[in-house]
């Protein structure tokens, strides 16, 4: 907290200040605390301010209004995945690149045209920096027209089958069907950041960004023949 305060605990607060600690919880482990930590990150403004209030009723009635049970099994996938070995700011290099076969940049553009006008989304699979095909998902979302919200039990699937021996989950894609192919102010509330690879597309057009710690970094990327 004094690290917080002085401006030394990350880029995140140092241009908040001043900071007040608000609400914690005691874990028996660390690999627990910080699963705990992961899935509050990916929570709504509202639903953090419900858990701070100590409004547990309310933070149930928006888990269920976000998504089902299901979505959360699906996060609790996704920590068990990173805390195995595989963290998810490995899928980007040193020079922040990343590599996509045509055939799957193909498929993203042609998805989000057949989508419009709601928005698209489903997963970006292959090995370590590089995208060797896209598996499309439902949207999910009661507004699809202006948000969108992976099926959880493909993104479900997915992971298990990445435990498996089967491709990894690089990270996700959306379209925008107006606006740029740049994360919103939506994507920005309901990041989890996690460092997974997001793709958005808008018209034809896709640019690839990470989610770290400290917000969206645009990644530059190389197209292969597949």
């Amino acid at each position: 907290m004094a690290e917080h305060k002085a401006g030394q605990g990350s880029q995140w607060t140092k241009r908040r200040l001043p900071v007040e600690h608000l609400w914690s919880q005691e874990f028996v482990t660390r690999e627990e605390a910080l699963a705990s930590e992961r899935r509050v990150k990916g929570w709504s403004r509202a639903k953090k301010e419900a858990l701070i209030a100590g409004r547990w009723d309310e933070v149930s009635r928006l888990a269920k209004s976000r998504s089902p049970f299901a979505l959360r099994q699906a996060q609790d996938e996704r920590v068990g995945l990173a805390s195995e070995g595989t963290a998810p700011n490995e899928y980007i290099d040193g020079r922040a690149t990343i590599s996509i076969n045509d055939e799957a940049l193909d498929a993203i553009v042609s998805r989000a045209a057949r989508a419009h006008p709601s928005e698209c989304c489903g997963l970006l699979l292959g090995e370590g920096s590089t995208i060797t095909h896209v598996q499309p998902t439902t949207n999910v979302h009661p507004d699809p027209s202006r948000h969108f919200e992976i099926d959880p039990h493909a993104l479900i699937a997915a992971h298990r089958a990445a435990r498996g021996g089967g491709p990894q989950v690089i990270g996700y894609y959306h379209s925008h069907p107006t606006g740029d192919p740049t994360p919103s102010a939506t994507d920005r509330a309901s990041a989890a950041h996690d460092g997974r690879v997001w793709a958005i597309v808008a018209g034809r057009e896709v640019r690839f960004f990470r989610d770290g710690e400290e917000g969206f970094v645009a990644l530059s990327y190389a197209v292969a023949p597949r």
